[in-house]
């Protein structure tokens, strides 16, 4: 039986300055809320037999170290660096990671690295920007300082507000483009797209989007996002097929009660009932799995494209 590689991850961010909680901003008011947030989404996504990749901002490592340690040793959780420029530090990078030079990217995440190894005594070899925001610079900058790969781009996300612009962009798992983001190139870090609908195009003002599994949606229909997922993936058929959900560590997810709780339980049974439908088998993964699949099949690879001649000269 074909093989669907199942991704679950959590961006696990600092608690806000002061228990507060600014409006857009994401993360827990407390490291008690953060802990229950991380636990219980660990517990519940094993439950299906599914891993769980937390992508890390620097501060937490320092804050909860011991957490992240027994959960990846106890539960076999792939660790990452997480990292929102305005979020971090002292507060002077006033941007997103998109909206960052290839100098003040480089320099920004050197400073990461080095706090968020400081913490958990070795480096991250997985990254993950704040709100998917990227620029051409990104790929090559995240190759450079030796990432062997990480979740980037989100397909059909347009948000220039954010600097997350990726519409036209490769769906599945491959290798980064040095100089077009858009596009599978030849660097050796490895990408893998958080996974969406992309039968619909949603609009909020200005920003434009395609449906996600993420739990943390007041409404959505998740049967039909989960069965289009996963209809999409095994239609294009890449040589590493994954269906990759995202959430944030400021929701209960220990508490049945909870909103998002149960929504991630309905994710995690709508995903298998999907891979069911479509006889596939639903298999648990991390980011160290996919890039190691992806390296070994050399997916992703492309060459130059010629123009075609027909639309130059109509």
């Amino acid at each position: 039986m074909k093989k669907l590689h199942i991704l679950i991850t959590m961006d696990v961010e600092p608690p806000l300055p002061a228990g507060t909680r600014p409006e857009g901003a994401s993360g827990p008011r407390h490291i008690a809320e953060s802990t229950r947030a991380i636990e219980g989404y660990v517990a519940r996504a094993a439950a299906h037999g599914f891993p769980v990749t937390m992508m890390i901002h620097p501060e937490v490592t320092h804050l909860q170290a011991d957490l992240l340690r027994r959960l990846e040793a106890g539960a076999g959780a792939c660790l990452g660096l997480h990292l929102h420029p305005w979020k971090f530090s002292d507060g002077r990078w006033r941007a997103h990671f998109g909206g960052l030079d290839a100098t003040q990217q480089c320099a920004i995440v050197s400073e990461a690295v080095a706090m968020w190894q400081a913490g958990m005594g070795r480096r991250p070899s997985y990254f993950r920007p704040g709100t998917f925001s990227a620029n051409d610079f990104t790929f090559g900058v995240l190759d450079t300082l030796g990432f062997r790969g990480g979740s980037v781009s989100i397909p059909g996300r347009v948000f220039p507000d954010l600097n997350a612009v990726w519409a036209g962009c490769v769906p599945d798992p491959h290798r980064g483009h040095r100089c077009f983001r858009q596009l599978p190139g030849d660097l050796g870090f490895v990408n893998i797209p958080l996974s969406v609908d992309l039968s619909s195009v949603e609009w909020r003002g200005e920003r434009q989007f395609c449906w996600d599994l993420r739990p943390d949606w007041l409404q959505a229909d998740y049967a039909r996002i989960a069965h289009n997922i996963v209809g999409q993936v095994l239609a294009r058929d890449p040589a590493v097929p994954v269906v990759q959900v995202v959430t944030h560590n400021d929701n209960d997810f220990s508490d049945p009660a909870d909103r998002v709780c149960r929504n991630f339980v309905t994710v995690l049974e709508q995903i298998g009932a999907a891979c069911a439908a479509h006889g596939v088998q639903a298999a648990g993964a991390t980011f160290a799995d996919v890039c190691g699949l992806v390296e070994a099949a050399d997916a992703g690879r492309s060459g130059f494209v010629a123009a075609d001649s027909t639309l130059l000269t109509g």
